[in-house]
């Protein structure tokens, strides 16, 4: 297969890695069901490839960042006011938050359940849909000056992306609860609680990341494959966790 770029995304295979760099647009990506649908398709083919061992993210600084979350919810929220504080918050086409969300949990859950092992690289201000979204893959790595943004509190809006589901899986109910309403979490903060497994240079990062993956994808598929499987298995309760969700949103 060969490069693949359009405005969202670009995917490229470098030996057994299969690279997506998410690179901008991510809410309209979320929004837009021909695109997303697009991805997983081609996602879909490596799981069959016998020549891909894993699928490597990356993404763009401000590509998760607070200002695009901003910017989309400027343009499909209506005003959130303090006096509506036991309201569920409004937005102006009711359909867009509909595909936000379950384009989201969709995705989460496939990476959830996708065959082969995921990794991410984190750069930038990574906000609460996508740290979410970060926790579905195996294992993180982050760049210095990543930090994870709870934004969502300031504008009255519910955890998503599964968050509070990896969290108290991670963490523990007590201590996810904390976390999740604190303002930020630095990447050193992150490794500490576990978060991610590593803090990555900028320099030759992605020299750097591929050479910690392939100290991984050394094993044979189906060992990989099979440890995967096993351990995901925790996980299974994810699609009644996202059901549950749905109700209390009235999705």
């Amino acid at each position: 297969m060969g490069k693949i770029t359009n405005n969202f995304y670009e995917i490229e295979v470098k030996g057994s890695l299969a690279i997506i760099l998410i690179k901008q647009d991510v809410f309209k990506l979320l929004t837009t069901s021909s695109d997303s649908e697009l991805l997983l398709s081609t996602l879909n083919t490596f799981q069959f490839d016998t020549k891909t061992k894993a699928l490597l993210f990356l993404n763009t600084p401000e590509c998760y960042g607070e200002k695009a979350y901003d910017s989309f919810l400027k343009e499909n929220m209506l005003s959130f006011k303090e006096s509506d504080d036991f309201k569920i918050p409004s937005f102006c086409d009711d359909k867009v938050r509909l595909r936000e969300i379950n384009i989201l949990n969709r995705f989460v859950q496939y990476i959830t359940n996708y065959k082969k092992l995921c990794f991410t690289v984190l750069s930038g201000g990574i906000v609460t849909p996508f740290f979410g979204a970060s926790l579905a893959t195996d294992i993180r790595y982050a760049t210095p000056e990543m930090f994870f943004s709870f934004a969502h509190n300031k504008y009255g809006l519910h955890p998503s992306g599964g968050l509070p589901y990896f969290l108290i899986h991670q963490l523990g109910y007590n201590k996810a609860m904390e976390i999740m309403f604190s303002e930020k979490v630095s990447s050193k903060e992150a490794l500490e609680l576990g978060l991610i497994n590593k803090i990555v240079p900028h320099e030759n990062l992605l020299e750097f990341t591929i050479n910690e993956i392939e100290k991984i994808t050394q094993f044979s598929s189906c060992t990989l494959r099979r440890t995967k499987q096993l351990s995901a298995y925790i996980r299974n309760s994810l699609s009644d966790y996202f059901t549950y969700e749905g109700s209390l949103l009235n999705l």
